[in-house]
């Protein structure tokens, strides 16, 4: 009788431990953010590793300065990808990742690097891992310290977040992730009006000026083309019949018009539309997150309520 009880007790646990992990692993395929978590001590053992400082303080510094906040994560089917963006590259060289495989074991992974910000001085490297939050250790040969330094970090899975930022995507995303992107540019266009402006401002410009180029190409041809056409049949030709022509400059400001006035009424509807497409994905998620934790506190109760049962029985015997 004891060992039934045992069994279903461990079922229930089981069940809880699977429902409780599931939302970090079943995420969808599409790109992800989420914040980055380091240390400069061994996530296992609590050590140093890279034979330097032991002053904790100083450490963290060091690997939070070159290490961005943010990643990428980017999930195609059942591979998933991890891109991290490590800053002040201009004084480190021979950076090498791992990914953790046990207790203290890690094993060197192959990245490509797919951006580089000079400005910025950051370097973004891409490679496969085996789940968003799996623990990595990077080392890289720091220049002005003339030794490599070892540090550890991981995503912080509770911050996934869909889109990607200003990182550069290297699979395919639905239409509702590039309506979400859309979406976060159209916001960081709001935040910077004048510099918006200014290039709005300057490609207009450089629209008018090869506008005004093809306009005056193509009165000088129709110039060309008359004066042949008068040279041809001049004399044949009464002097009363005259041809009504529109001047090639009032063509060149209609058409001008006519493009200003479809840009105007298309620019808003597009933008209506990735608006919509944002503001669906939302309320999907948020309904989704919803149902999620109510099956889950349902369960909970479920499995509460037989340990008490079986607690009672035990006693009753």
């Amino acid at each position: 009788m004891n060992i039934k009880k045992t069994i279903a007790m461990g079922v229930c646990l089981l069940l809880l431990t699977g429902l409780l992990t599931t939302p970090v692993l079943a995420l969808d395929s599409g790109a992800y953010t989420a914040s980055v978590v380091t240390s400069y001590y061994n996530p296992d053992t609590g050590n140093v590793d890279d034979g330097g400082t032991s002053n904790a303080a100083l450490g963290e510094g060091m690997c939070r300065s070159a290490t961005d906040t943010t990643a990428l994560v980017e999930v195609d089917g059942d591979d998933i990808w991890i891109t991290i963006r490590l800053l002040l590259q201009s004084n480190c060289k021979n950076v090498t990742f791992y990914t953790r495989t046990d207790y203290d074991n890690y094993a060197k992974v192959n990245y490509t690097v797919t951006a580089e910000d000079s400005a910025n001085d950051s370097v973004d490297f891409r490679f496969k891992a085996s789940d968003p939050g799996v623990k990595l250790k990077c080392t890289m040969y720091v220049t002005p310290m003339g030794r490599d330094v070892l540090w550890y970090l991981y995503l912080d899975t509770s911050t996934l977040t869909a889109g990607s930022g200003d990182f550069v995507v290297n699979i395919e995303t639905s239409p509702e992730e590039s309506a979400a992107n859309s979406a976060a540019s159209i916001t960081e266009s709001a935040a910077n009006p004048v510099a918006s402006i200014t290039e709005s401002t300057g490609n207009e410009t450089g629209t008018s000026e090869e506008t005004k180029t093809e306009a005056e190409a193509a009165r000088d041809q129709k110039d060309d083309g008359l004066k042949k056409n008068n040279d041809e049949t001049k004399g044949d030709t009464p002097e009363t019949e005259k041809t009504d022509t529109v001047p090639p400059e009032q063509i060149s400001e209609d058409q001008e018009s006519e493009s200003a006035g479809d840009r105007e009424s298309v620019e808003p509807a597009e933008q209506g539309q990735e608006s919509a497409a944002f503001s669906d994905e939302v309320d999907s998620a948020q309904s989704g997150s919803g149902g999620m934790l109510a099956g889950i506190i349902a369960v909970i109760i479920v499995a509460v309520g037989v340990i008490v049962v079986v607690m009672r029985r035990r006693r009753n015997v």
